[in-house]
């Protein structure tokens, strides 16, 4: 059936159902890179839940790092404002690294981080450190030392709290000459850490990495997820690993193998409520190699069995997965990740899905952010009581990179307000399934594209008449080239083509 109306909405909106990305690093100076960024929802508050952002700022000279900090920032209106300048948490002496970030029922939050201890002047131990707020953030605790032994290799740290307030860390290193998992637990809101314990066991044949953890609701189970290496046949490869404590993190049962790849799988993640653990992690098999797709597992702890592995992408023959997104857990019981997605054509982008049956089945995948003049990294995800999803990631670059931040919550997309006109200056209009769009104003070439509701590109549009008859009834996107300076997307526009 062909179309009858064309419906254009002139307001700034996002792709699909998330708002505007909006910068919320605050570091302008030049010779800086944020990066490296983390998420937590905070308890209910009168105001709202606060939403907190830390990341990793670095000031270089040419490609060399001269110091890294530990930045944090906050919004107390899911994601509508932020603070105007980022807040210091930790100074590099001269160098802090990798945040991770959680809250406790009571509204405390902390912060994990490694640094460099330096023992003579060119060599360094590497230490693990937390630091609490009560305050939301304004003020913070000396640094606590989570580590018990020298180490000269710390990898990626990870933090969870549980119902009763007690704090557990995992993360890998090499203290041992093989890189494993190890954790800490405080009961005291990470004042001082428990002896070190030893995660992964031996049903891996060699070095653990990329730690995640969770604790699990109504247990207090503790739950860490983990890429392990194994033999399979004559292949070393990387396997995803779920490991778990029943006596709050003084020991770990043997590990849980979630793929069932015969390649490659890796970058998992863990969340549950009372009744169930979900696992994510990407990877692919032997015949499919070229094509890296997520995947969900899910366990049922009523039944103590696992069900079987649900493919969360449903990427094409140009798209790639490249890392398997964070998980966020909803009071509505909705499961929500974050995933970055190789374009061919776009780049590195960052899209969505949830799972609203305990990660047995997903959403269709919906973009986040498309830009496909600069790189989008790394998202981290959270979700309110609500239901409401909260993303977070970087643009990387060795001097200029930004963290990002997008949301699903209607209120907290501010759409860009109509301007008047001024002259001549026009806008997109549609006569008998024609799209007329603008002539340029200026010499610079502004690029528009069609876009349809996934975010993929169906054509470019020129300066006049596009021919739009052949379009199917549904939501499409016009994107009007780059923002201001380069930085994220123009203008998008919604049509909805109605029959």
């Amino acid at each position: 059936m062909k179309p009858t109306a064309l419906l254009l909405f002139l307001a700034t909106i996002a792709l699909a159902s998330f708002g505007p990305a909006v910068r919320i690093s605050q570091q302008n100076l030049p010779n800086h890179s944020c990066y490296n960024c983390a998420i937590s929802i905070g308890p209910s508050a009168p105001s709202g839940q606060p939403i907190y952002v830390v990341f990793q700022d670095d000031s270089v000279a040419g490609i060399s790092g001269v110091r890294a900090d530990i930045m944090l920032q906050k919004s107390t209106n899911a994601g509508r404002t932020w603070l105007p300048t980022d807040l210091l948490v930790a100074r590099g002496t001269p160098g802090a690294f990798d945040p991770d970030i959680t809250t406790d029922a009571d509204g405390n939050v902390y912060i994990v981080y490694q640094i460099w201890h330096p023992e003579t002047t060119v060599v360094y131990d590497h230490h693990l450190m937390c630091v609490r707020s009560s305050d939301g953030g304004a003020t913070w605790s000396a640094p606590a030392r989570i580590d018990d032994d020298s180490i000269r290799m710390i990898g990626r740290i990870r933090i969870a709290a549980d119902s009763a307030g007690n704090l557990l860390c995992a993360w890998n290193d090499w203290r041992t000459g093989s890189n494993h998992i190890w954790s800490s637990v405080s009961t005291d809101c990470g004042a001082t850490w428990n002896q070190n314990v030893r995660v992964c066991d031996d049903t891996t044949n060699t070095d653990c990495y990329h730690a995640d953890v969770f604790v699990q609701p109504g247990t207090n189970h503790y739950l860490v997820a983990a890429d392990a290496y194994r033999w399979v046949g004559s292949y070393l490869r990387p396997c995803a690993f779920l490991y778990r404590s029943t006596d709050c993190g003084q020991t770990f049962e043997a590990g849980v193998q979630l793929d069932t790849w015969n390649w490659a799988a890796g970058g998992p993640h863990v969340i549950a409520d009372r009744d169930h653990i979900i696992c994510d992690y990407f990877g692919n098999g032997r015949a499919v190699r070229d094509t890296t797709v997520a995947e969900a597992r899910t366990y049922y702890t009523q039944g103590d069995s696992w069900g079987t592995p649900a493919p969360m992408t449903n990427l094409d023959s140009l798209q790639e997965l490249y890392y398997g997104g964070a998980l966020a857990l909803s009071s509505d019981g909705r499961v929500h990740t974050a995933l970055m997605v190789d374009d061919t054509a776009l780049g590195y982008d960052i899209y969505y899905t949830s799972s609203s049956d305990h990660g047995v089945s997903w959403s269709d995948i919906e973009p986040v952010y498309i830009d496909s003049a600069q790189g989008n990294w790394y998202p981290e995800i959270g979700a309110d009581s609500a239901g409401h999803a909260y993303v977070v990631w970087y643009s990387p670059s060795v001097q200029s990179g930004k963290v990002w931040f997008s949301t699903n919550r209607p209120l907290a997309i501010a759409e860009e307000p109509l301007k008047p006109s001024i002259g001549s200056q026009a806008s997109a209009t549609l006569i008998r399934n024609v799209l007329l769009m603008p002539e340029a104003t200026s010499c610079k070439p502004q690029a528009a594209s069609l876009l349809d509701i996934s975010g993929r590109k169906l054509k470019d549009l020129h300066p006049g008449a596009n021919d739009v008859r052949s379009l199917s009834p549904g939501v499409y996107f016009i994107r009007e080239g780059l923002g201001i300076r380069g930085e994220g997307l123009g203008k998008t526009r919604k049509i909805v083509l109605t029959e």
